[in-house]
C-alpha cells in the first residue's frame, strides 16, 4: 500500500554547518547510532548526512506528517 509520494534535495553546505554548529545535539536527533556510524566512516561525512536527511524529510512527506508529526527523526532509518 502506497501512502503517498516525497522527494526533497538539500545543499550539503547546509548540513556541514548545521553539524559545525550543534554538532552532537544535531546527530542525535536526527540520524539513529547505525547511520552515524555509517557516515562518520566515510570521506567527506557530510554528502552522507545530507543524503539522509533529504530521504527522511521525503519520507515524511509521503507519510503526510511533515516535521511536526509524531514520527522523531531517529524513528526513520535510512
Amino acid at each position: 500500500m502506497v501512502i503517498g509520494t516525497g522527494i526533497d534535495i538539500i545543499e550539503i553546505s547546509r548540513i556541514q554547518k548545521a553539524i559545525d554548529r550543534n554538532g552532537e545535539l544535531f546527530l542525535r536527533r536526527g540520524f539513529t547510532l547505525s547511520e552515524q556510524a555509517y557516515c562518520q566512516a566515510r570521506h567527506l561525512s557530510a554528502i552522507h548526512y545530507a543524503g539522509r536527511f533529504a530521504a527522511k524529510e521525503a519520507a515524511f512527506k509521503a507519510l503526510g506528517t511533515g516535521w511536526a508529526g509524531k514520527i522523531r527523526w531517529v524513528d526513520v532509518e535510512v
